[in-house]
């Protein structure tokens, strides 16, 4: 974990960026290699499932069940600033921003 300095308390913990990023579309995994030599696969439905942004959440909270296509897979994946990754899957969704020390957090989730 990379603590940033001059930064006020609630802001001082942030993970640092993958090393790599890996999309295999064959088996819909997403592979993530850390800086600490961590690797962790992701499960694309699992990333989908995973999802907290606005529309989403609302859905879960209201609680509206979201079925989505096992064969769901992530199309791309850019950059969100220096904080996460925006994910874009093959149902069309891209609104989720999937921040750094989420993605960390999944991948320890059993």
């Amino acid at each position: 974990m990379t603590v940033i300095a001059n930064t006020p308390a609630h802001l001082r913990h942030t993970i640092a960026p993958p090393d790599g990023l890996h999309l295999n579309r064959r088996t819909r995994e997403v592979e993530i290699r850390w800086p600490d030599g961590r690797t962790d696969t992701l499960s694309c439905l699992a990333l989908r499932a995973a999802c907290a942004c606005s529309s989403c959440l609302h859905a879960k909270r209201s609680g509206r069940l979201a079925l989505y296509d096992a064969d769901i897979t992530v199309v791309d994946a850019k950059p969100f600033g220096v904080s996460g990754l925006q994910l874009f899957f093959s149902d069309g969704h891209s609104r989720g921003v999937f921040p750094w020390a989420y993605l960390r957090e999944l991948g320890e989730t059993p």
